[in-house]
């Protein structure tokens, strides 16, 4: 067990014989098939209350610049899903979406998109009334203008406020109004010289935990990464209190460029990625478990060293997925059969300190069924949707099932 300068640590790897296994995989949308079609959706869906799928488009739409899509699902087994573009970014009104869709209250879709000046757009589409198929959107929040906005994903948090990041530095929320039709109030948590990335999460005290692709004491130009947590203030408008949970340090064998961010198990251990790096350099999945000792960094366990050996992935940059057994799923961008990506699985040891066991659950192709997958969504019946950004019938990415 080798010690890292934070004083983390990483466990011995045992390269296990990599397990494939065939599911039942479906392609459920081909985008750019169809006029005003969306195209390179840039993340995962998210699920309904009645089984369809919602997500945004990087580009198409009704103006080029964009869409916010919604997939409903067949009326009998094995039948067609429908697509419709709820909403087309006009330019004016948000461009070219990066992240994916968080649902709230009443059925409202929450997100963010570009804009031409630099700023990041914080929107939201109110479901249609009567048998309108496009949505009402809303513009919540406009950044200050800065170079690389980069709007990541939200994630709704205590008393139904909206966390976020954007920019090279900042992690915001957006507090809802206290009357109907009143404003959105931002306040800016952390401006600390890091490049927050992914997707935020929230612990049940309302601490937010989240990841950086810059600082950290790795030999990576400005660091390797690193993830930290933010805790509320006991006051209403006091400053939050940040704190570094763990840095990466690629040169002792560990993961490097967290992209996906992390997300939290009930058991406050934290899960993520990383796309580079790891004895395999071929990327990471991680876990991060709390230290008994106040004060001190996380400790972590590289739970899978990607390899790209006998159809192992590549690279994963998308967040993953924890089910009730504490299996993670997730993808890889490149790597599996033909180099595409990879959808996998990891199930957990049947005892502490064992080794995680991986499954490759798809081997993306191309033109048959996309390739560089995005994240995905577990449903309530344990299938796994997602997105790839391309491949397809038309090369603009697609949206498909798969039933491990």
């Amino acid at each position: 067990m080798r010690m890292l300068r934070n004083g983390a640590r990483i466990l011995g790897l045992l390269i296990l014989p990599l397990t494939l296994r065939a599911q039942t995989f479906t392609v459920l949308h081909n985008f750019g098939s169809q006029d005003q079609d969306g195209m390179n959706p840039p993340a995962g869906v998210i699920l309904g209350q009645h089984g369809e799928l919602y997500g945004t488009a990087r580009t198409g739409g009704e103006f080029g610049f964009g869409t916010v899509y919604e997939l409903l699902p067949a009326a009998s087994s094995g039948g067609t899903w429908t697509e419709v573009a709820i909403h087309s970014f006009s330019g004016q009104d948000g461009q070219y979406p990066d992240a994916g869709l968080v649902r709230g209250p009443s059925g409202a879709l929450y997100g963010t998109a570009g804009d031409s000046d630099g700023n990041a757009m914080v929107f939201v589409l109110s479901p249609p009334a009567g048998g309108s198929t496009f949505w009402t959107e809303t513009i919540l929040y406009q950044t200050p203008a800065v170079d690389y906005a980069y709007p990541g994903a939200l994630v709704f948090g205590k008393e139904r406020s909206l966390y976020g990041t954007y920019g090279e530095f900042s992690v915001y929320s957006l507090t809802p109004p206290s009357v109907v039709g009143g404003a959105w109030t931002e306040a800016t948590l952390s401006n600390s010289g890091i490049w927050p990335v992914g997707t935020l999460a929230v612990g049940t005290d309302g601490t937010l935990y989240g990841a950086s692709v810059s600082g950290g004491n790795g030999a990576c130009n400005a660091g390797c990464g690193m993830v930290f947590s933010l805790t509320p203030p006991a006051a209403p408008g006091a400053p939050w209190t940040p704190r570094l949970l763990y840095t990466f340090e690629p040169e002792t064998g560990d993961g490097f460029y967290p992209h996906a961010g992390v997300i939290l198990a009930p058991s406050g251990v934290l899960y993520g990625t990383t796309s580079g790096g790891g004895h395999g350099r071929s990327g990471t999945v991680f876990s991060l478990t709390p230290s008994a000792v106040p004060d001190v960094p996380m400790i972590e366990t590289i739970v899978h060293d990607f390899t790209e050996i006998h159809g192992d992935g590549l690279s994963p940059n998308a967040s993953l997925v924890l089910d009730a057994n504490g299996v993670l799923y997730g993808t890889t961008t490149w790597g599996g059969v033909a180099g595409l990506g990879t959808v996998f699985e990891l199930a957990p040891p049947a005892s502490p300190g064992g080794a995680w066991s991986e499954t490759v659950l798809h081997s993306f192709l191309g033109d048959a069924d996309g390739y560089e997958p995005n994240g995905i969504v577990l449903g309530s019946n344990g299938t796994l949707y997602g997105t790839t950004l391309y491949g397809g019938t038309s090369n603009y990415g697609t949206v498909f099932s798969l039933r491990p």
